[in-house]
């Protein structure tokens, strides 16, 4: 497992990768995602987060979008 995952890559393939990446992803992870258009954003965060990964930020620059999210830490 990984501490960071960073993938910036458009719409169809960053839902194609969402398993294998949260599979990847340690507990406490973060994993970046870019290279969206900001009207992909919204479906990239709802997938990413029904895999357990939670936004913390947003970020958009020149017409990009840029997506902080970590994978929740599971306590036992």
């Amino acid at each position: 497992p990984y501490d960071l995952i960073f993938a910036n890559i458009l719409l169809g393939s960053l839902i194609r990768l969402a398993v294998p990446v949260r599979s990847l992803a340690a507990p406490g992870a973060h994993v970046v995602l870019s290279g969206l258009l900001p009207s992909h954003a919204n479906a990239v965060v709802s997938i990413y987060s029904a895999l357990g990964l939670v936004l913390e930020r947003r970020t958009v620059l020149e017409g990009w979008v840029t997506l902080v999210m970590r994978r929740a830490v599971v306590s036992r």
